[in-house]
């Protein structure tokens, strides 16, 4: 059925100089191929109604079958695509100028109509649902329904359904049809029906009908004759394409005709075949275009012997004629643009092979000047047969026949089993008329002032030279690549003002850039050369990098062992930079250690230290000393010690301790920098902002008497003290003293404590804590605080009844919390001790408040920690407002980054 629209919709309207819309045709099956591949559904059931399911990146896709089995007997996709998005990835932001435009886009639809991909660029969001039935697709017959979902920038959806059927093997129809009550220039998508239809060895015909076109093409057959008839309606206008081609008669024909007037006729007639080709005659006469008026054409391409002739005269005018020698290699020719209504003239162009020699002329009329240009080619290769190898060329420009410019190339290639090798002798560049040069750049869009400027080295020039060797070695390589050289160098007027060497042969490696005119202006002083020496020593499991330069005398030296790694920055042999990081492992079948101790260092001038200074007291600083303890000292009995502290400048920021070698166990955290940075997050008013930040104690600390039943809760937070106890009665009944004041009784069958606390605002603070079970080693244990009618909920689970395989989780939910807003935390962790030789840890969550105004999304950490015989992987990953941050240490392969910044 044809769906017809108004006058404004429909397809793209063609002036009789675009007689049909191949290019939106084909544009348009492709991408309807493309949506059955990847587009997206209307309403997506959930991944447990689907067979398989996708869901990334904003891009959404389902797949239900009818058979697992047999995938093509059918099914149902749904997806949903980003449009948009995607093409801001591969094509950028959009220019201003594309910005101004987009609200007038749809007003202006009247005075043009955009492309089916333009149209595709500006909808959000693609959704479809697909429904197939292809069991029988081999013998063509298929049924496939795709209903769309269009959703465009003002968040009007374009609706529809796209049926693609195949009839009885001979036959396939293609409709879409518009769900819309008007179809808007706007819509992707306007209604048409496709039809095609095909006789084995006879016939096949396509024809496509849409709003006030058709479109009508017939393949045919008759014996040695193919005939292609194609009629083209486009509103009241009707155009007619006939191609036939007779083998037998040696004959082409095509004809075009514009409301039953012929507009276009031309015959081909072929004397010889293919391999013995002796004349293409050609006759009859042309349509007017925009280049040129209607008129008769005659071309002729004879072969006389040896000699190739090309002829064609058009309106009576001799617009080519041409001679190509095979034998002697020649080959001239003359070009008549006489017919062109601007760039009349002839151009001249001969090749004469035995001498190497090419010559181009243009016309006077083609330049605002009045003055012919032409370039001429004179080619000498080493090797005839492979010209690209090497040898000499040279190439002069030429004005009114006066040369102005000459281009000299000397060069050649080696390629054997052992290298490769491209050298060059010498590139010649040399002004020959200065005021030719001149006036010639008269004429460009660009003076020659910023051409030399731009795309030259040091400037303008009367004559240049260009040196230069590039060396690949396909035998001996490095520890990473093959060794490789690079040299080159540019001297003009006599003088050398540009070299660069990169040589990777030699040990240290050797890199090498002399430009003075650059470097005086980028340093600010007298330097011509910068050089850097890189060398790469490796000697068992021991590696040194060190990069040496002449600028400011700074090296940059990087160490490993097995115990040990450095990373050193010096100036004029004085350390701005120095960082140390000593490491043990022992780990056998009874105890495991791992020990860190990582040092930073910062000169008081050093460019990073003043950035930190600059940036907050709280990372100004001189020396950086971390402290890792970890150790199981009894893995049969469980005893765990670990100590974690960091000090800036003597002061200790960081402290994390948890152990329980001996009584009483011990959990201790404290920093002063937690209070301080929640209070910057949330965000400053005027007074904050004009008012020091001071540092505040935030301390945990947590003491367990196993033996005693004796749990103590110690805190400092913000300079606020409280102290929680729980101090045994005798048996199962136990006290909760809050600063030394009983506050509760209860018994632990019970598996539940309730007290009431009156804050001294007069709130009162009602506080239930609940546990699963009573075993110590594993349980989950929930506190409830009522505070001003707002829960608060801390839960806990552990089961560390095996240490080598334990896990612990912890999640807290506040509402209206001081300081911390409506807020949550959520941390999973785990690890498995495999053996005395590998072990995992991997912990997981989230954190979110709605007092961090810098916060958009929660933050998501995903990290693991990874032992497998001697070596050490590492990677915390954190995930910030969309955006993924990443520290990763890796010992073999060696790798520390901290990503998107740097990697090593």
């Amino acid at each position: 059925a044809v769906v017809s629209t108004q006058s404004t919709g429909g397809l793209v309207r063609f002036t009789p100089l675009k007689p049909h819309p191949a290019m939106d045709f084909k544009a348009l099956v492709c991408l309807l191929v493309f949506y059955v591949a990847q587009s997206n559904g209307a309403a997506l059931p959930t991944g447990q109604e689907l067979d398989y399911h996708f869901n990334q990146l904003g891009v959404n896709f389902g797949i239900k079958l009818d058979d697992k089995a047999v995938p093509l007997k059918g099914g149902k996709i749904y997806a949903e695509f980003p449009v948009h998005t995607i093409f801001r990835l591969i094509e950028g932001e959009p220019t201003l100028f594309k910005k101004m435009f987009i609200p007038f886009k749809e007003e202006l639809y009247m005075f043009y109509n955009p492309g089916m991909l333009e149209r595709l660029r500006d909808v959000l969001t693609v959704k479809a649902v697909i429904t197939y039935k292809g069991e029988h697709y081999k013998s063509g017959i298929f049924d496939t329904k795709i209903e769309y979902t269009f959703v465009h920038p003002d968040y009007t959806e374009e609706t529809g359904t796209i049926h693609a059927e195949g009839k009885t093997g001979t036959a396939v129809a293609l409709d879409i049809v518009s769900k819309n009550a008007e179809v808007l220039p706007k819509f992707v998508l306007h209604p048409f029906h496709i039809e095609a239809s095909f006789k084995p060895n006879t016939e096949f015909k396509v024809v496509y009908t849409a709003s006030h076109t058709t479109f009508d093409m017939t393949l045919f057959k008759e014996g040695q004759a193919f005939k292609l008839h194609t009629i083209h309606k486009h509103l009241e206008h009707e155009q007619t394409y006939d191609v036939e081609i007779n083998v037998a008669g040696k004959k082409i024909i095509f004809a075009h005709k514009e409301d039953g007037t012929e507009m276009t006729h031309l015959e081909f007639l072929i004397q010889g075949n293919i391999m013995n080709l002796k004349m293409v005659q050609m006759k009859g006469k042309l349509q007017a275009t925009r280049w040129f008026e209607a008129g008769p054409v005659e071309s002729t391409f004879m072969v006389k012997g040896n000699d190739y002739e090309f002829n064609v005269v058009f309106n009576n005018k001799e617009i080519m004629k041409s001679k190509m020698n095979v034998q002697d290699h020649m080959l001239k020719a003359k070009m008549n643009f006489d017919f062109l209504a601007e760039y009349k003239g002839t151009v001249y162009m001969d090749y004469d092979r035995a001498a190497h020699l090419f010559e181009i002329k243009f016309p006077k009329e083609w330049f605002a000047d009045k003055k012919t240009f032409g370039i001429t080619f004179n080619m000498k290769p080493i090797t005839v047969d492979h010209p690209f190898f090497g040898g000499v060329y040279i190439a002069t420009v030429l004005r009114e026949d006066v040369p102005f410019f000459r281009f000299d190339l000397d060069y050649n290639f080696i390629m054997d089993a052992a290298k490769y090798e491209l050298v060059f002798n010498h590139v010649h560049v040399e002004t020959l008329n200065a005021e030719l040069v001149d006036t010639f750049f008269y004429m460009l869009p660009i003076t020659k002032y910023n051409f030399c400027h731009k795309y030259l080295i040091n400037g303008c020039f009367g004559k240049g030279e260009f040196q230069g060797k590039i060396f690949f070695d396909r035998v001996n390589k490095n520890n990473f690549f093959n060794k490789f050289t690079i040299t080159g160098k540019v001297i003009k007027m006599e003088a050398e003002v540009f070299e660069v060497v990169i040589d990777t042969v030699p040990t240290p490696y050797h890199f090498s850039v002399f430009y003075p005119r650059v470097f005086q202006r980028m340093f600010n002083q007298p330097m011509e050369r910068i050089i850097l020496d890189v060398d790469h020593v490796v000697a068992g499991e021991d590696r040194a990098l060190t990069f040496t330069t002449n600028y400011e005398e700074m090296v940059v030296k990087f160490e490993r062992n097995s115990h040990h790694m450095s990373a050193q920055i010096t100036k004029h042999g004085v350390t701005f930079v120095d960082f140390t990081q000593e490491y043990k492992l022992v780990a056998n079948a009874n105890k495991f250690f791992l020990t860190m101790k990582p040092t930073l260092h910062f000169h008081d001038d050093s460019y990073i230290h003043k950035e930190l200074c600059h940036f907050s007291s709280y990372t100004c600083f001189t020396e950086l000393v971390g402290d890792v303890h970890v150790g199981v000292v009894a893995k049969s009995k469980n005893k765990v010690d670990m100590k974690i502290t960091v000090h800036k400048d003597t002061e200790e920021i960081y402290h994390l301790e948890a152990t329980n070698k001996q009584a009483p166990y011990k959990f201790v955290f404290k920093s002063p920098y937690v209070v301080p940075f929640f209070k910057y997050m949330r965000g400053q008013t005027w007074f904050t902002w004009m008012m020091p930040v001071v540092k505040s104690p935030f301390d945990v600390a947590v003491e367990f008497h196993p033996v005693e039943k004796k749990l103590m809760l110690n805190t400092n937070i913000d300079t606020h003290e409280n102290m929680i106890q729980v101090v045994p009665l005798g048996g199962d009944k136990f006290n909760v003293e809050f600063n030394h004041e009983v506050v509760a009784e209860f018994v632990t069958a019970d598996k539940k404590v309730e007290f009431l606390r009156t804050l001294k605002d007069g709130t009162t603070l009602k506080t239930i804590v609940t546990w699963t079970g009573e075993d110590l080693f594993e349980n989950t244990a929930t506190a409830t605080v009522m505070y001003k009618d707002a829960p608060q909920v801390a839960t806990i689970g552990w089961n560390v009844r095996d240490l080598a395989h334990g896990s612990v989780l912890v999640d807290l939910v506040g509402k209206k919390v001081p300081m911390f807003g409506d807020f949550e935390f959520h941390r999973n962790i785990k690890w498995n001790v495999i053996n005395a030789h590998e072990f995992e840890m991997a912990w997981d969550g989230k954190t979110a408040t709605n007092m961090m105004k810098a916060l958009a999304t929660p933050i998501l950490t995903d990290s693991k920690i990874i032992f497998n015989n001697m070596d050490v992987q590492v990677k915390i990953q954190k995930k910030i407002n969309a955006k993924t941050f990443t520290m990763m240490f890796n010992t073999k392969p060696f790798k520390f980054a901290l990503l998107p910044f740097f990697e090593i």
